[in-house]
């Protein structure tokens, strides 16, 4: 009895759950559905002015539009109506599509500013003959900060660059702009023996500025080079050590050692002097011989760097020329040179070794002098005064100077005897007339012109001195005739005052109706009250 209870409460349990499982899902399927607004259909295509399609199909005949507007896009930092300026588009022009080259000359025009990375021009709209253009530029970016880097760059290295290579922050960054510093950079360096410089850039995004970048140098200076040796070759009449003497810039080594260097060069053996030679020339009686003697064992340069310069050296090898020019020698020439280094010697090892070889020519002497063109003084009076004879030895630099054709404030020349009485339109020309063996005949050809005198004395750039101070210091009066040494002691008058720069204190000669107006201009940059 018992169990039949337990079976019957059982079963009613069972379908009482069944009955609320039943009547829960009939109420989730009765809930109404809410309304869903349907996806966009992104698969419709969109409208294209079908006058820009056929604007681009180059089979269609040349039609002239007239730009109705033109847009400025892309840029940030310059002004958009400069930028129509610099164009040369305006609104209003006759254009022809296609045909026309008024948007290539446009580009043209924009990319010679070097501001922009890339241009575009876009045709926007199309209203019967009326056309509108959109200009799209990429600015180039500015330079927010640069660094120097590398080894053995120091700080003052990096203050002297700045100044060298005049990059300046907030400027467009553009290949020149680079390349110019690059130069300046290996210029600095080779100027300080550093021939091998190399130089590389790097860009990276400056985060603290929009459209900048920071551009960094890497420098690789290389080894320092220096010059060992200097050989020359050819010179005969001349010794060694009084042209090494002419390279004011370009010396040697300071050296000692018990192995001298190899002399075999590119140009041959240079041999150096021995000691038979030393001793039978009676060379231990003079400085210069036992000097070039020990060379190559013993060299003592206090003041010589030996830095190598190859601009400083061009200039050296012309005053080598210069002085064999003075000597007589007018046809002497360098005939080459060369730049090497030896590898046998382990201690001139990464140094430089330089080879000149000259042809000195032959030694000239000055022959015959004949004037022609004075009438105020005689030919004895004007060779006199010149001091050049027949038999001396040809210079021709010595002859200028003597001519005065290059002035000296010291005079006593032949331009400075006629313009100190008045001659300032004094001129004069010498000329070869004929060359025969070693000897050179030459004609002074003068023009003497009319006297000048002075009209007016004025001052100008003395803005705190009084002006009787200077011209009390005046050796130029007006109604004197003109006179170049006059000038010359008014100008050191006038710098011994100590209130102007002396090397700015410029004399000048102005025409006025046949006489002459002086100026003196003064500097007023150290001009003191």
């Amino acid at each position: 009895m018992q169990r039949r209870s337990l079976i019957c409460v059982f079963l009613l349990t069972t379908y009482c759950l069944l009955n609320t499982f039943a009547a829960k899902s009939q109420d989730t399927t009765n809930v109404p559905k809410r309304d869903t607004i349907p996806a966009a259909d992104t698969t419709h295509p969109t409208s294209i002015d079908p006058a820009l399609i056929d604007l681009s199909n180059p089979k269609n005949p040349p039609h002239e539009y007239v730009i109705a507007g033109i847009k400025i896009t892309g840029t940030k930092y310059l002004d958009e109506t400069l930028l129509t300026s610099i164009s040369g588009l305006t609104v209003g022009d006759k254009i022809t599509i296609p045909g026309g080259d008024n948007f290539s000359k446009a580009i043209g025009n924009l990319w010679k500013q070097r501001l922009f990375a890339d241009i575009a021009i876009y045709f926007t709209r199309v209203v019967g003959n009326n056309i509108y253009i959109e200009i799209n530029v990429t600015e180039r970016p500015r330079l927010g900060n640069f660094y120097f880097r590398g080894p053995g760059v120091k700080k003052g290295d990096g203050d002297d660059l700045t100044t060298k290579t005049g990059l300046i922050k907030g400027r467009v960054i553009t290949e020149d702009m680079k390349r110019s510093a690059i130069q300046a950079i290996k210029r600095f360096y080779a100027d300080k023996g550093y021939q091998t410089v190399a130089v590389t850039t790097s860009e990276v995004r400056d985060p603290t500025v929009a459209n900048s970048e920071i551009l960094t140098f890497m420098i690789d200076k290389g080894p320092k080079v220096r010059v060992y040796q200097i050989s020359f070759f050819g010179n005969d009449a001349v010794r060694e050590n009084k042209l090494k003497k002419q390279l004011k810039d370009t010396k040697e080594l300071s050296r000692m050692t018990l192995f001298p260097p190899s002399n075999q060069t590119p140009y041959g053996p240079h041999d150096s002097i021995t000691l038979r030679q030393y001793l039978r020339n009676w060379g231990f009686l003079s400085f210069t011989s036992t000097k070039e003697f020990l060379d190559p064992w013993f060299r003592f340069k206090m003041f010589s760097s030996a830095k190598f310069n190859a601009t400083k050296f061009e200039t050296d090898k012309q005053k080598v020329v210069d002085y064999y020019n003075s000597q007589g020698y007018r046809d002497a020439t360098i005939v080459k040179d060369t730049t090497y280094v030896d590898t046998t010697n382990l201690r001139s090892r990464g140094h430089l070794n330089v080879a000149i070889k000259v042809d000195e020519g032959h030694k000239y002497y000055f022959g015959n002098i004949t004037w022609k063109g004075n009438t105020k003084y005689s030919d004895s009076i004007l060779s006199l005064i010149m001091g050049i004879h027949k038999g001396d030895v040809y210079n021709l630099d010595i002859l200028n100077k003597k001519l005065g054709k290059q002035m000296s404030p010291e005079g006593g020349d032949i331009s400075g005897l006629y313009m100190d009485d008045g001659y300032l339109f004094f001129h004069v020309d010498p000329v070869e007339t004929s060359v025969y063996n070693d000897t050179i005949d030459f004609e002074i050809r003068m023009t003497e012109g009319p006297q000048a005198t002075i009209k007016d004395v004025t001052i100008a750039g003395n803005d705190k001195t009084n002006e009787y101070v200077i011209r009390r210091e005046l050796f130029t009066v007006p109604g004197d005739k003109f006179s170049r040494s006059d000038i010359v002691r008014s100008t050191r008058q006038i710098a011994n005052l100590g209130f102007f720069n002396q090397e700015k204190i410029n004399p000048g000669v102005t025409p006025n109706r046949g006489r002459r107006d002086g100026e003196y201009q003064l500097d007023r940059g150290r001009e003191v009250g």
